[in-house]
């Protein structure tokens, strides 16, 4: 629930004047001239961006979709339901000669604040937010188009 379904990615090529074009699942979309900065849906795979200049090979770039770490946020907004866990089975088990009262209070935050973060974790998974794209930046080197060969003479 931190980031935004979009993620914003700086695009510069050499030469520069590049024409950008985003394959993020639907049709290609105008992506600007480089240098430029692009707006990439999160939850986009498979995403690409095609570069062309004239004169140069088109160069394309693959996106992948990995899990962002801004998610570790969900676990700390369901961390006071996992210390309560922990409290509790703290106190529970601190009477029982069997259980060791720390290893349960352990598990029991663990626990509690995985299932706790589940659905924040479900909205940002549908929502995009849990994703970024990577690489977070494209720099790109264009290759002239070979030169045909001179007609004999």
């Amino acid at each position: 629930m931190v980031n935004d379904t979009t993620e914003k990615i700086p695009v510069r090529s050499t030469p520069s004047g590049a024409v950008v074009s985003l394959n993020c699942g639907n049709a290609p979309v105008f992506g600007g001239t480089t240098p430029t900065i692009i707006t990439v849906p999160r939850a986009a795979s498979p995403c690409s961006i095609t570069l062309a200049k004239e004169g140069y090979i088109e160069k394309r770039i693959d996106f992948e979709r990995q899990l962002s770490r801004a998610t570790a946020a969900n676990r700390a907004a369901a961390a006071p339901i996992g210390i309560l866990a922990a409290v509790v089975g703290y106190i529970v088990t601190s009477d029982v000669d069997f259980l060791n009262p720390d290893r349960v209070a352990a598990d029991s935050y663990a626990a509690a604040t995985a299932i706790a973060a589940i659905p924040a974790d479900k909205y940002d998974e549908r929502s995009g937010g849990a994703f970024k794209q990577v690489p977070g930046e494209v720099d790109v080197t264009l290759e002239p188009e070979p030169t045909p060969p001179a007609p004999p003479q």
